[in-house]
């Protein structure tokens, strides 16, 4: 009888470090977008007290001449870069990712081959100036919107942006991302949405691009981003984190009900594929530390309906 209790006790133990475990898994460091222009030493550790590690670097347009009548970086950016990096390094938060600049002219799909060209040295110029800030992940958009009927065209350029960037992003030993856009309808208006607004059209044009650059799921873009996480499995690379329904740029807080994301089933999506990045928020807030309750929130359901599914 004794035998059979301390066998009973020792699966009890195994079972809890085996939940202990797949708990440390499934807690994905915590991460939030922050203009570049905006960090201070003083944020960046006020957020760390909070519990969040990593930033995503937003705002780099600014870096850029907005009509690109000029390429170069202006000396003062390079300055502040290097008063991000001791404010970054004084408090331990880390640069996970960078979104990269888009606009209309800074358009990575543009079919002006010329124009497409100046893009992509746009993009290799701001690269090289935030490399101090040793980013993992370089997050680009496919493209703004697009005129009528030159859809085709304009993934075939995007697919040589791609290529291109790649080879530049690799050599600086980053990941390369594209991001899926907002797309509910093919057409808003007299334009049409960017690329890549659909689980079909991400699978098809990710088929023309290396097989290493990989897909930033942005989980107020598409109505079920768990669907979108499971049909590119580990080629999810990084995530933005928001509420919505895919059908505006809405990007609420994930615990605002007035979005519609199922948020267990993301998780669930999230461990299928074994993604091991980022918790990374994209979402509009008035403190950061709303961003560490509402991830707390949203962790401790999805647990509890873990132990459901056992029961």
């Amino acid at each position: 009888m004794k035998q059979i209790v301390k066998v009973f006790l020792f699966i009890l133990l195994i079972n809890s470090f085996v939940s202990k475990a797949e708990a440390a898994r499934a807690r994905y460091p915590l991460g939030y977008s922050v203009d570049i222009s905006k960090i201070t030493a003083e944020k960046m550790q006020y957020v760390r007290s909070l519990g969040i590690t990593h930033i995503e670097l937003a705002g780099i347009g600014a870096m850029l001449d907005k009509n690109l009548d000029t390429l170069e970086v202006s000396a003062k950016w390079t300055r502040h870069i290097l008063e991000v990096k001791q404010a970054l390094k004084k408090s331990g938060i880390q640069v996970w990712s960078v979104h990269m600049p888009f606009s209309q002219i800074l358009d990575l799909s543009l079919t002006n081959e010329s124009k497409r060209q100046r893009v992509v040295a746009a993009h290799r110029n701001i690269l090289k100036e935030l490399l101090p800030l040793d980013p993992k992940i370089i997050l680009f958009h496919p493209s703004y919107y697009l005129g009528l009927n030159e859809r085709e065209a304009r993934a075939a350029q995007l697919t040589k942006s791609v290529s291109e960037l790649y080879t530049t992003v690799s050599a600086y030993k980053c990941q390369m991302v594209v991001e899926n856009m907002l797309g509910p309808a093919l057409r808003k208006g007299d334009v049409e949405r960017p690329l890549l607004r659909t689980v079909e059209e991400c699978r098809q044009l990710f088929a023309s691009f290396p097989a290493k650059v990989g897909l930033a799921v942005d989980m107020c873009h598409i109505a079920e981003p768990e669907k979108l996480i499971l049909a590119f499995g580990s080629r999810v690379k990084t995530v933005h984190v928001s509420n919505g329904a895919g059908d505006t740029e809405s990007h609420y807080l994930p615990c605002d009900d007035r979005g519609k994301n199922d948020w267990n089933a993301i998780f669930a999506a999230l461990q299928q594929v074994g993604y091991k990045g980022v918790f990374m928020h994209e979402a509009k807030f008035k403190d950061e530390k709303e961003l560490v309750d509402c991830y707390d929130t949203l962790w401790k359901n999805y647990q509890l309906s873990l132990t459901h599914k056992k029961k």
